[in-house]
């Protein structure tokens, strides 16, 4: 009987795997973005890393719901190739759905996810529990807690954070640890006990501002809920990958290179995340170019408008040829992040958006009803 239940696990499993890999087959390799270094990881993809390399799921075009009517409240204006600047307060979204800021691959890829029958409940109450509170106890042995009485200027971050994306009733502790690795990253589960790790070279060499968008980034990845979706991915590409013959070669390596691209989606969507907290796109375009080229004794001799026109320079050259379309391609394959100039022209063209400027016109100012 247990042969048998595992026979038809298996069955669902490498269905599930063909239905996800046929989705993904509607889109085309320019569609998807390529990837780099984990510079602000979730704990979700660290967890899911091994598995990411050979691991995977779905993109697709995002199908949007009607958007708020557009007005004159919230300014926004790109001169030329200039970033975006904002002339007015912060808003916020009380009840800011992920899917108004996502990136399209990373909405197909969790709604295709959904559509499995009691999946969501094994990540929640069996592996993912248990690894998140594996990594909550870690942390609050060896690490520093946020709190009112401490740090409490990353505090009030965290909780201005919260309210700007609609998490505000979502109880999230920070973690200050000591690593000389800038870096910060998420259990990414929302479940009892969601935190975010800062190690202490990252607030060392951030500006208040530029803290407070990584902050957001990774609360973009509880909002998401993206560890719950890639351990379930991983989870589908090992039982696929176990098929007997080609067909289990075949669904590994279309699965692996399917969740890579959904993982670089999941960046992007988190990297949105930072932009609606932050509300400025040089604040989020200058954590990067920190993390890919900063330092404490010149970060402020960093320009953000020129790394922007780095970021359009390279993706201008990177599609001169075919030949240079593929370098592109074979340089990022097998990473789970966007090249850091990717992520800030990413970033770029959906700061000038009407997306992007739509939702800002739709929120209420901070602490408003």
């Amino acid at each position: 009987l247990n042969r048998r239940k595992g026979v038809s696990m298996a069955r669902t499993l490498a269905a599930a795997a063909l239905l996800l890999c046929t989705i993904l087959g509607s889109i085309s390799p320019s569609e998807c973005f390529s990837l780099s270094l984990a510079r602000l990881p979730s704990l979700g993809n660290r967890i899911g890393a091994r598995g990411a390399r050979r691991g995977g799921v779905v993109g697709g075009r995002m199908q949007s719901t009607s958007p708020p009517k557009t007005s004159d409240a919230y300014r926004f204006e790109a001169v030329g190739d200039s970033l975006p600047t904002r002339d007015s307060g912060k808003v916020s979204w009380p009840r800011l759905a992920p899917s108004r800021f996502t990136h399209p691959l990373d909405t197909q890829a969790t709604r295709a996810l959904k559509r499995l029958p009691f999946a969501e409940t094994l990540v929640r109450q069996g592996f993912g529990g248990m690894v998140e509170q594996a990594i909550y106890l870690d942390n609050l042995s060896n690490s520093v807690r946020v709190g009112p009485k401490q740090l409490p200027d990353i505090y009030e971050m965290l909780q201005e954070a919260k309210e700007i994306l609609g998490l505000s009733s979502l109880s999230v502790d920070i973690f200050v640890r000591q690593n000389p690795a800038p870096n910060a990253y998420t259990m990414a589960m929302q479940g009892q006990k969601p935190f975010i790790v800062l190690h202490s070279s990252l607030i060392s060499l951030l500006s208040k501002e530029e803290l407070q968008a990584v902050i957001a980034h990774e609360l973009g990845h509880l909002k998401c809920e993206h560890g719950v979706w890639i351990t379930l991915s991983n989870i589908i590409t090992v039982f696929a990958s176990q098929l007997p013959g080609n067909l289990g070669r075949t669904l590994g390596e279309t699965f692996s290179a399917s969740t890579l691209r959904w993982l670089r989606a999941a960046e992007l969507s988190c990297d949105r995340a930072a932009l609606l907290v932050a509300q400025d796109p040089r604040v989020v375009v200058s954590v990067i170019m920190k993390l890919s080229g900063g330092g404490a004794g010149f970060g402020q001799d960093l320009n953000p408008e020129d790394y922007a026109r780095q970021a359009r320079d390279f993706e201008q050259e990177s599609e001169r040829s075919w030949m240079f379309r593929r370098m592109r391609e074979a340089m990022t394959s097998q990473l789970s992040h966007p090249l850091p100039v990717e992520r800030v022209r990413e970033l770029d063209k959906y700061a000038k958006s009407s997306d992007y400027r739509i939702l800002l016109n739709s929120g209420t100012p901070i602490g408003g009803k």
